[in-house]
């Protein structure tokens, strides 16, 4: 079923970013490396430290590779996969996948199905570590990234790392080691990871990033905040899932979440975060929706400023505080089949 509808917002909107489904793995302390792929060839790699980040070619094998850079003084962790069918001579692109809270790039790496993906469609996976922080609603110490969120739950005078020059520096030596097609990289992540997708690379790289994906995270209006702007032209899909806990406690909103367009669209929360984030996208809120059993799938792509992105909402009947994977909902909906699709409509000019 297709329809349109006219709404008007204008909404100054900030991340959603919460806690996550999966621990981090026991193996492996604070700073330490992963363990290498089964293929046994494939070796850490540590590159020469440095206040700011030099990019170096990297060593590869075919499959799963770790390497740990140096930023800011701080060695940043992350894995690369590199597909079976790797060409040098041919383009390829690149897609990065940020984990959520208290999570790992092996989470992302062992959970998901970007490296099946990687590997049908011969791209470069990339799963970045975040960084360890006390929070001030939580004891202990948590793995996440540098969003608005995280910045208002650290203890005063704790320091963020930059995580964006961490990725753009893990993005340089990619591009000095393998034949990446720059039209071609993209950004997802989930929960935590999705939000700083969103609030700090759709933002700061979209020089960098055609488009963007996120589960378990979305636009809410929750704060203003200086560091989101209220108005970019990027492409982003986002899925939530209608039993997601980590958005009901955050949100205070009682689960399941509506499934209905116009339930949702009457939603005090998510009509407002369709609103805000079509408003941030610089989109109409005219939209193409789409209804089936087990998910809701609104499109909005009538630009404000003349340009070709798009943003597309979808809401799942019966998933959790998860980045769907086929086997973990009852739809056997995955995100990366989605998400790639959706990719593929956006490449750089």
């Amino acid at each position: 079923m297709k329809k349109k509808n006219h709404l008007a917002a204008l909404l100054v909107v900030v991340i959603l970013s919460m806690a996550c489904r999966f621990s981090r793995p026991e193996a492996g302390g604070e700073n330490t490396p992963e363990p290498t792929s089964v293929d046994s060839t494939a070796a850490p790699s540590t590159l020469s430290p440095t206040s700011e980040p030099q990019a170096q070619t990297l060593q590869f094998s075919i499959g799963r590779n770790d390497y740990t850079i140096n930023v800011d003084d701080t060695p940043r962790e992350f894995i690369v996969y590199v597909p079976a069918g790797y060409d040098p001579s041919s383009r390829t692109p690149v897609v990065v996948m940020c984990h959520g809270s208290n999570q790992h790039p092996n989470t992302m790496y062992e959970n998901t199905s970007w490296v099946r993906k990687a590997d049908e469609e011969n791209i470069i996976i990339v799963f970045p570590a975040s960084w360890k922080y006390p929070l001030i609603s939580e004891p202990g110490v948590h793995e996440k990234w540098n969003t608005p969120g995280t910045a208002m739950d650290i203890p005063p005078g704790t320091e963020l790392k930059d995580d964006v020059k961490f990725i753009r520096a893990i993005i340089d030596n990619l591009k000095l080691t393998f034949n990446v097609d720059e039209n071609r990289i993209f950004a997802s992540g989930f929960s935590n990871g999705g939000g700083f997708v969103i609030t700090r690379l759709l933002s700061e790289m979209n020089d960098v990033f055609s488009a963007f994906a996120t589960g378990g995270a979305g636009l809410l209006n929750e704060e203003a905040t200086n560091s989101v702007p209220i108005q970019t032209h990027e492409s982003l899909y986002n899925i939530i899932g209608s039993e997601d806990n980590k958005i009901s406690e955050g949100q205070g909103i009682s689960v399941p979440f509506p499934l209905g367009e116009q339930e949702i669209l009457n939603h005090p929360n998510f009509g407002s975060l369709l609103q805000s984030t079509t408003a941030y996208l610089s989109l109409e809120m005219s939209y193409l929706v789409e209804v089936q059993p087990d998910f809701t799938r609104f499109t909005f792509d009538k630009s404000l400023v003349g340009s070709n992105n798009e943003y597309v909402f979808m809401m799942i009947k019966g998933l959790h505080h998860v980045y769907p994977s086929g086997d973990d909902n009852r739809t056997n909906l995955d995100a990366a089949d989605l998400f790639w699709d959706f990719f593929l409509k956006h490449p750089k000019p």
